[in-house]
């Protein structure tokens, strides 16, 4: 069994085995790096294993369907950013026993759960604070019959674009939260949501679990995601949303965030369209959970999205039929 270490860069990826050269691979999609580290493992005597760490939560799940195992290496490892592929490499090597397998149908903070829940009820205080002062957006508050939809993990550039077509054909706004690394390979893909003047947000560089970071790597996180949209962009606009990925949060994090000019952006209804249980479902998921003030998670990226393509329209309108207006995030309760 061989190790593969991948980390993370301002210019995209770098694939590191024990005793061979680090592979660099710059400006683009997740698919590229995943394609190679099969090619690697079908070339591997014994097989691959991936190694990531908790600031890269998006070659997880492309890695299990493609059969590759995957560990996770938790704090100290990324405790100020990312580390580097050839750190990750070696502790697949030589201490494959402090890593976390990720189970192949699980998600990239398998294990975690219950110190994750912890962390999320410890920011309640802080979150109330913030909400009051605009922000921080929740959703589910308020009494007005408003809703905002918002999109996970993208660009894509096979999805996004569809879903953009649907909001265009129903008139309706959304915010669309981009990772950073995507951003960079598809900017024209982010031009093109921008220029349907719908609402463009950070869900960081590379998925990270932000609680893990130090304040080197948030700011790295954030900046360089913030420094890609702008530019995408086109228009000089400053980036004033955050997603946290898995709505990862603490105290401290928030309060992070906040210093650094962002709002962060929550949800209450959660489609969980990534499961892909089918279009009728996932609208129906909508449906049923919604609530004056809410905001709506669902996802134009990270894997297949035709069902989520395919739910929108029903959701669209089974919102309006139920008397909600769908509004920016900005028209929302306790939006700044």
């Amino acid at each position: 069994m061989r190790f593969a270490g991948v980390g993370v860069t301002r210019e995209g990826y770098r694939i590191a085995l024990p005793g061979a050269p680090v592979e660099v691979l710059e400006r683009c999609g997740v698919e590229r790096p995943v394609a190679r580290l099969a090619e690697l493992a079908a070339r591997t005597p014994g097989g691959l294993t991936v190694v990531v760490d908790s600031a890269n939560g998006l070659l997880d799940a492309p890695l299990a369907g493609a059969g590759i195992p995957v560990l996770r290496a938790d704090p100290p490892v990324p405790a100020d950013g990312g580390a580097p592929a050839e750190v990750l490499a070696e502790l697949g090597r030589t201490r494959p026993g402090s890593l976390t397998a990720l189970p192949s149908a699980g998600w990239t903070m398998s294990g975690r759960e219950e110190e994750i829940a912890a962390a999320d009820r410890a920011s309640a205080p802080v979150e109330r604070e913030l909400a009051l002062a605009g922000r921080l957006v929740a959703g589910g508050t308020g009494s007005e019959p408003l809703v905002a939809l918002t999109f996970d993990d993208g660009p894509d550039p096979e999805f996004t674009p569809r879903v953009l077509d649907v909001l265009r054909r129903h008139d309706a706004p959304a915010a669309f939260f981009c990772i950073g690394l995507q951003a960079l390979a598809h900017p024209g893909v982010v031009r093109r949501i921008a220029d349907a003047g719908q609402t463009v947000g950070s869900h960081t560089w590379s998925h990270a679990y932000l609680p893990d970071l130090g304040p080197t790597g948030l700011a790295r996180q954030l900046g360089h995601t913030g420094e890609v949209l702008a530019e995408a962009c086109g228009d000089g606009r400053a980036i004033r949303w955050l997603r946290p990925p898995y709505g990862g949060r603490s105290p401290a994090l928030l309060r992070a965030v906040d210093a650094s000019g962002l709002v962060t952006v929550l949800w209450d209804v959660d489609a969980k369209d990534w499961s892909r249980p089918g279009p009728a479902v996932i609208a129906e998921r909508v449906l049923s959970q919604v609530r004056p003030g809410s905001v709506i998670l669902m996802h134009d990226g990270g894997g297949d999205r035709s069902q989520t393509v395919a739910a929108l329209p029903a959701v669209i309108t089974g919102l309006r039929a139920r008397g909600y207006r769908i509004v920016d995030l900005d028209a929302l309760p306790a939006a700044a």
